[in-house]
């Protein structure tokens, strides 16, 4: 369990949008829920498989072929009573920047790249913190986005390659508690930030490697040339000081 006690307070009025409830978006629900936080909004269009149940903690053979956020949904609120949830059964997209403006903090679960970059440019839209992490195998890699303030997701790796270059987690394989360590380090990061706390992986990327047991930490800045950061500081630019513009 994360600090509870410690940073219950400050997270009581806070919401988190998680968008993907799977291996990772499991355990980052879960210890954030534990954490006290105020208001988890779950974000995903998929039923729950055989295939998941491996590595996505708050599922059971029984909840097979449910939807991912309404079991979610039941289970949290179990565990943490007080705990708000709102559920989409569907899959985020650009469309989505106007809901994402109303949480204070993205959490990413996504088991694609496309997934990914899509999160990325929402994020700089909506200026909300994005909290990344992506599992293939036995390798984990983590980072946090600040929209003005750090580099993106974008500015590290440009434009995501062809689909068939980049297979999901389910389609490469992952192992199970690579994934719960993962997401259970977007829970703390993105409690970092939500209580004012200097976040950790601004500007650095976290690489986990259970077979070696090695850990790596890359630092990163923000890329001059990167077409998300520059077309919102654009948007943001000519809109300076009108009150029309979101």
């Amino acid at each position: 369990m994360l600090v509870r006690h410690a940073c219950e307070p400050a997270l009581a009025t806070r919401r988190v949008l998680v968008v993907g409830v799977g291996g990772l978006g499991s355990p980052a629900a879960l210890a954030l829920a534990q954490a006290g936080i105020g208001t988890l909004g779950l974000v995903d269009p998929d039923p729950i498989e055989i295939s998941n149940l491996h590595r996505q903690l708050l599922y059971e053979s029984a909840d097979v072929g449910r939807p991912k956020v309404a079991v979610a949904a039941e289970r949290l609120r179990r565990l943490a009573p007080g705990l708000r949830v709102e559920t989409w059964c569907e899959r985020f997209g650009p469309g989505h920047v106007a809901l994402l403006r109303g949480f204070d903090c993205l959490v990413d679960g996504t088991d694609t790249v496309a997934a990914k970059f899509v999160l990325n440019d929402a994020a700089l839209a909506a200026r909300v913190p994005l909290v990344h992490a992506g599992v293939l195998g036995f390798v984990a890699q983590l980072m946090t986005v600040v929209p003005g303030a750090s580099a993106c997701y974008r500015c590290v790796f440009e434009e995501p390659p062809p689909p068939e270059e980049t297979p999901s987690c389910q389609e490469a394989g992952v192992l199970g508690p690579v994934v719960a360590l993962a997401g259970a380090f977007q829970a703390a990061e993105a409690v970092r930030l939500l209580v004012g706390t200097t976040p950790a992986w601004t500007n650095r990327l976290l690489r986990i490697d259970a077979w070696t047991g090695s850990w790596r930490t890359v630092p990163l800045a923000p890329n001059p040339r990167c077409t998300a950061c520059t077309a919102i500081a654009e948007h943001e630019s000519a809109n300076a000081g009108r009150s029309d513009v979101p």
